[in-house]
């Protein structure tokens, strides 16, 4: 067998006594790599949590784990492979089931014994473990939506500026620097939590710290230019003379910065105060824009006689011309700062110092009022738990985590944040060398792209260079790519070697390209495609070719995958319509916001309404929803009269009332007369009735009588409108919307479900996956198209405060920091500047969520962009901003090789066009009769089964037995959810506590003998080796999954809820939970047989459902918590 080129790096890897730093690119096989040296350690420990193996997502470390365990099931039940990697893993099982059976570890049977996990799940765990000694309490659930908590938190702090004599000095000082626009200054401050485990360490420093600031300052420029200076030195006599020649022939008053440069002999001072002088001496070389000058005139000081210095100075141009990185520098130097903050700015920076760490305090406050907290709360929650007092050189908890782990191994270095890091440094902090224990790192900086969570890819190219914590890492880095084949890997391999920057730079983010060497061939058809197109139609042309292309591949080899990534959701404006038509099967994955679907739309103006009964826009919303279906003109008609009837308490209600028994009724329409005729009476017996019950019920009650269950397309409608309804019934108080702003945010941060659109003659056809690039990372496809490369990005918000940390070559660290420019005024020159770097780390980033999106090809790559005629021949540059920007220059050689090709549309939309997009609004019949259309009472779904009451006592179907289900689903979902390292017996004891009081909120008194019962069935699913099986990390794995189906015999829907599922050793395993046991009179096998026989056909539906929704074989279990008992049933 052919070794790969990077054979002995890989053996070397996995060496069990050593550290590594490992850098794998794209398609090196990076989990198989993590899995041998487990799989070997696993050989060397007294247990298996001394292992402790950390990735970012649950559905990698799901992967991760069934992987290892996979190893050891195939050592175990297989002979050895002949594959020579696969052998090596086989032998390194192997070794590992010795120790397990000379240690009695039973890993087989209980896989949940390997420590793989999440970053936060483990931060969870620390800070929960260390709970009592920390004195930070029990975390909660972090929130789907912290965005939210975020704005509250910045609400309240804000409401104490008449309040709280502290605060309110400050608080003045910031709003007046905000332009006293109390909606802007909460939205900059709700903008910094989320970024505030990178502020929050620091923000007490920036207090009255202006020398520290211009010391900063003045070192990053010094730098900077000793830099260039070492680059100019060939140039450097001959630029000082044209200068000195420029600054005494320019014309006066045309450039006066330029000619404080007359006499100059030598090159400017280095640091601020020779930075002015830099900068014009440099602004000689380029334009605005930041490209050698091409012109060289009199306004530069080179009048046409001096024929001599011009001719010099085009010279001089010509050879930066090929020069890049030095361009590159040039442009650096001119957008450093001049001077350090000013007063004012250091008076608003003394506010935030005050500000923000009460900020921080009121978020904690919102947290624990709704029983949530974010992933940032997590991560400083474990690193104030491991960091050391000022007593300690090593925290005790550190300590004592320390006798428990031996190794660590950590996945996606690369996305790791600062805080992380740290956390890690702290973990490792009592390691000494050659003392057995190894710290295992692996990634691709060349793939991080978590910058907007706070990942810092400088912090990977850190660790290569400089220690964590104590422990020095060996770089290893690999090379092979087994993913792609040959023509993508050489085609990525030329695109990206210049895309990247040459030297790394570890404060930017600033990562060289790593070339790849292809394991696969090169086979006959064309690996790359770029497709042009021109003129106005472009982007709807583009989307026509996507889809005859996904139409040719499925025609070609129906097995073959499909994906299709965007940068931006909508850059699928086009695409999915012609997908649709062209009656292809795709999936598209957290791409459209739940807000802007219509059918949650006119359901949001129902709900709208009901709480704001004097809300006019809110009351036409609901009158124009296709339910109600009245036209503009009626709603003209309608404003017109509301105008000048008076408030009577009941609002538009009241006055829709008056209006139709005025003679203004004549003016309406005949559809709006009687589509009001039905309206009205609705709404007023809804009014009658409204906070008698929950927000809920009363929207979903309305939305049903006024028809809106026949405005519906289908499930994919169905499931929006419930997942809006959860949301609703979460914010509801007393009937109402607790703060609707707030709940509006909540619904723009949700994601319609993701549905698959099938066509009745396509079903055999290969199914196009549709998702955003940052969500395809970690995947890979046969065919992937990568549609409106050449589209700009949108330019990011100012933040109310910027900062950046920068690490030199010695591994010391320093800190700048600028607020936004006041309301009135101009940014200032450090503010500027961050802003400067912040956009070039954006520039970098984006090289690499190209890189990430190409190398998820496994056959063919498709690139398409909108292109623009140069005024005279060839391409316009696209703009800095697209994501085809980096890799412009590979992609324009294509073009004028003609390998690339180009498309020209019309340059504008004809008229025939322009009809076909004009829409007729949809509504009900004006005949129409509300009916009980009892198939959609599945929007309001209990928390339970209410067809068979899973988890109820076998003999009691009471309500009483309903609640106690339902507490104990609750508390199985988070166990399994969190993962079981994180429920220790300790905190399993505090469930009671809990049950209480939620079961108090249900309306019942709950007994010392059923808690025991309660406690008795947790203890069991967690101690047990089946129950930790069925609640451990596994892929695909749900708790309390819906899936809507069709009723047999009808057109009507209906909802199965299913306990715990998820796929393990390649069977998709269904488990319904039976909160029951034997009476007195039958013995286990009999209780066990009438379980079975009972739920039977309800497990039959089940299996049947996933069976039309993946490819995996089926199998189906009753589990019994109480006794423990795990049944298999058989369905057909």
């Amino acid at each position: 067998m052919t070794l790969v080129v990077d054979h002995t790096e890989r053996l070397k890897a996995i060496d069990p006594e050593e550290s590594f730093i490992v850098s794998a690119p794209a398609g090196s096989g990076k989990t198989g790599l993590i899995t041998q040296r487990i799989l070997r350690l696993l050989g060397t420990v007294n247990h298996p949590e001394e292992i402790l193996s950390i990735t970012f997502t649950r559905k990698a470390a799901a992967e991760m784990a069934a992987r290892v365990h996979s190893a050891l099931q195939a050592a175990a039940n297989e002979p050895r492979p002949e594959n020579q990697y696969e052998a090596q893993t086989w032998d390194f099982a192997q070794k590992a089931l010795q120790q397990d059976q000379n240690l009695n570890w039973n890993l087989l049977d209980m896989p949940n014994r390997l420590r793989i996990q999440t970053i936060d799940s483990f931060c969870r765990y620390i800070a929960r473990q260390f709970s009592l000694e920390t004195k930070l309490g029990d975390l909660s659930e972090p929130s789907d939506q912290p965005e939210v908590h975020y704005q509250s938190a910045s609400r309240s702090l804000l409401q104490k500026l008449e309040t709280d004599d502290a605060l309110t000095p400050h608080l003045t000082v910031l709003l007046a620097h905000t332009g006293n626009d109390l909606a802007r200054c909460e939205r900059l401050l709700s903008e910094l939590l989320g970024k505030r485990e990178e502020w929050l360490p620091i923000i007490y420093g920036i207090k009255d710290n202006h020398h520290y600031f211009e010391q900063v300052i003045d070192q990053i420029v010094a730098e900077n230019i000793i830099d260039l200076q070492d680059r100019l030195m060939p140039v450097a006599g001959e630029l000082i003379e044209l200068a000195d020649f420029a600054a005494t022939h320019v014309p006066e008053g045309k450039n006066p910065s330029l000619t404080q440069l007359a006499g100059i002999t030598e090159l400017p001072d280095v640091g601020l105060s020779g930075i002015a002088d830099w900068q014009t001496l440099l602004r000689m070389l380029v334009t605005k824009d930041g490209a050698i000058r091409s012109k060289v005139d009199k306004n530069g000081g080179f009048p046409s006689d001096k024929k001599e210095h011009k001719s010099r100075m085009e010279t001089l141009l010509d050879w930066f011309r090929v020069q890049a990185d030095l361009v590159s520098q040039i442009n650096n130097i001119l957008h450093l700062p001049s001077k350090s903050i000013n007063v004012s700015e250091q008076l608003i920076l003394n506010a935030l110092a005050q500000l923000l760490p009460r900020l921080a305090a009121e978020l904690d406050i919102e947290f624990k009022a709704h029983d949530q907290c974010d992933y940032s709360a997590i991560t400083l929650a474990a690193l104030e738990a491991v960091s050391p007092t000022s007593n300690e050189v090593v925290s005790d908890i550190t300590l004592r985590l320390d006798y428990q782990l031996r190794h660590i191994l950590v996945d996606e270095f690369q996305d790791t944040s600062g805080s992380q890091v740290e956390l890690l440094a702290q973990l490792v902090s009592g390691w000494q060398p050659d003392d057995g224990r190894t710290l295992f790192l692996v990634g691709d900086a060349m793939q991080s792209l978590y910058g907007f969570r706070n990942a810092n890819v400088g912090l990977f190219i850190n660790s290569q260079r400089h220690p964590v914590g104590t422990v020095q890492c060996t770089p290893i880095n690999l090379t092979t790519n087994f993913r792609s084949e040959k023509g993508i890997v050489d085609w990525v391999n030329n695109a990206f070697t210049e895309a990247f920057p040459k030297k790394a730079d570890i404060s930017r983010g600033a990562i060289p390209y790593s070339l790849a060497a292809a394991f696969k061939s090169k086979s006959d058809h064309t690996a790359v495609h770029f497709q042009g197109f021109t003129g106005d139609l472009a982007e709807s042309e583009e989307a026509k070719h996507i889809a005859n292309t996904c139409l040719q591949i499925n025609q070609d080899d129906p097995a073959q995958s499909i994906a299709i990534l965007v940068r931006s959701r909508g850059h699928l404006k086009h695409i999915i319509p012609a997908l649709q038509t062209a009656r292809l099967n795709w999936e598209a994955h957290d791409i459209t916001p739940l807000g802007t679907r219509m059918p949650v739309l006119d359901m949001m103006s129902l709900t709208r309404a009901l709480v704001s009964p004097a809300d006019r826009i809110a009351w036409l919303a609901l009158l124009r929803t296709p339910f109600c279906g009245l036209g503009l003109e009626d709603l003209l008609t309608i404003s017109n009269s509301t105008m000048i009837t008076p408030y009577n308490g009941d609002a538009i209600l009241g006055q829709l009332q008056n209006l139709m028994a005025s003679s203004s009724a004549a003016k309406l329409t005949d559809y709006g007369r009687v589509a009001l005729e039905r309206i009205i009476p609705i709404l007023l017996n809804a009014w009658g009735e409204r906070r008698r019950v929950d927000i809920r019920t009363e929207v979903e009650s309305i939305w049903q009588s006024l028809g809106g269950a026949e405005t519906v397309s289908g499930d994919a409608d169905l499931s929006d409108l419930r997942s809006y309804l959860d949301l609703l019934e979460t914010w509801q108080v007393a009937g109402l919307v607790r703060d609707w702003s707030l709940f509006e945010l909540a619904v723009e941060k949700l994601y319609a479900n993701p549905s698959p659109h099938y066509s009745a003659d396509q079903l055999k056809k290969t199914k196009i996956q549709i998702m955003t690039i940052h969500k395809s990372k970690g995947l890979e496809f046969d065919h992937v198209i990568l549609p409106s490369l050449t589209s700009k990005s949108a330019s990011d918000s100012k933040p109310l405060l910027r900062w950046q940390k920068i690490i030199g070559e010695d591994n010391q660290s320093a800190l700048i920091m600028a607020p936004l420019g006041a309301h009135d005024e101009e940014d200032d020159p450090v503010y500027g500047y961050l802003k400067y770097e912040s956009n070039l780390k954006k520039r970098l980033e984006d090289t690499r969520v190209l890189y990430v999106a190409v190398t998820r090809a496994i056959s063919k790559l498709y690139l398409y962009g909108k292109l623009i005629p140069g005024k005279k021949e060839g391409w316009n540059t696209p703009g800095k901003t697209s994501l085809i920007s980096p890799i412009w220059p590979s992609v324009l050689e294509g073009l004028n090789a003609e390998v690339y090709n180009v498309i020209a549309t019309p340059e504008h939309e004809s008229p025939e066009d322009q009809k076909k997009q004009l829409r007729h609004i949809r509504r009900l019949p004006s005949d129409f009769v509300t009916r009980n259309n009892h198939q959609y009472a599945l929007l309001t779904v209990p928390a339970t089964k209410s067809s068979d009451l899973e988890l109820t006592p076998d003999s009691d179907l009471s309500l009483r037995a309903r609640h106690f289900g339902t507490v104990l689903h609750r508390s199985l979902k988070q166990i399994a959810n969190d993962g079981l390292r994180a429920w220790p017996n300790d905190r399993i004891h505090r469930l009671p506590v809990a049950w209480t009081g939620q079961l108090k909120e249900l309306g019942i008194l709950v007994s010392e003998q059923e808690l025991e019962d309660l406690s008795k069935a947790i203890y069991t699913i967690t101690q047990e080796a089946k129950g930790q099986w069925i609640l451990g990390n596994h892929e695909e794995a749900y708790c309390e999954q819906s899936l809507s189906h069709s009723l047999s015999g009808s057109d009507k829907v209906g909802v199965s809820i299913i306990d715990r599922t998820f796929i393990d050793g390649g069977f998709r395993w269904i488990i319904d939970y039976k909160f029951a046991q034997p009476n007195d009179s039958e013995s286990l096998s009999q209780f066990e047989q009438r379980q079975i026989d009972r739920y039977l056909p309800q497990l039959a539906h089940y299996a049947n459902l996933y069976r039309q929704i993946g490819s995996e074989p089926v199998r189906c279990a009753l589990y019994f918590p109480q006794i423990g008992l795990f049944s298999e049933v058989t369905v057909d």
